[in-house]
């Protein structure tokens, strides 16, 4: 219970934080990526699932700084998981070649979350979760922004080892 208080307020006060701190630059966005979840079985057994993973987020960014509350889904044979982050990114640098205003920007980041995971006979458990993540993102108009990026995350579920993927995103800019 302890747990679940304190990602609540982590999130709440990150929230508010982006919107007092970032409020000219608000995003809405999609992503799907390919993850693998590598969880042990109820007989002791590695296993490694691969499929697809579809997230909605929400967040704020400056010229330096991203702050994003994300909720993603997974679901493969029987495992599956669902996640909710907050994910704090900074912008390595803006390129130097800009042409018909495309912006580069590298980020690298870290998040924390809680995940709700299911496995192969339908067994519950929810559990903190938190890891790292970088990529690039390339404005291409004023309004979209689109990013491609890996995401490494570790649980304090006993059965889940790590979550791990590539991640496609498009970012509605308001």
């Amino acid at each position: 219970m302890f747990n679940k208080l304190l990602l609540i307020t982590i999130l709440l006060s990150g929230s508010i934080y982006a919107k007092d701190s970032f409020s000219s630059e608000r995003f809405l966005g999609i992503e799907a990526g390919y993850s693998t979840i590598k969880s042990t079985s109820i007989i002791e057994k590695s296993t490694k699932q691969k499929g697809v993973e579809f997230g909605f987020r929400l967040g704020a960014k400056n010229e330096k700084w991203r702050t994003t509350i994300s909720a993603h889904y997974f679901d493969k044979k029987g495992q599956s998981y669902l996640k909710s982050m907050l994910q704090f990114d900074r912008f390595v640098w803006s390129s130097l070649y800009e042409t018909d205003n495309i912006i580069f920007k590298p980020y690298i980041g870290a998040h924390v979350g809680w995940v709700n995971y299911t496995n192969e006979i339908n067994q519950a458990t929810d559990g903190f979760i938190y890891g790292g993540q970088a990529g690039i993102t390339w404005n291409v108009i004023q309004e979209i922004d689109f990013e491609f990026g890996y995401r490494y995350s570790i649980s304090d579920i006993s059965r889940v080892n790590d979550i791990s993927g590539f991640v496609f995103g498009i970012n509605y800019l308001y």
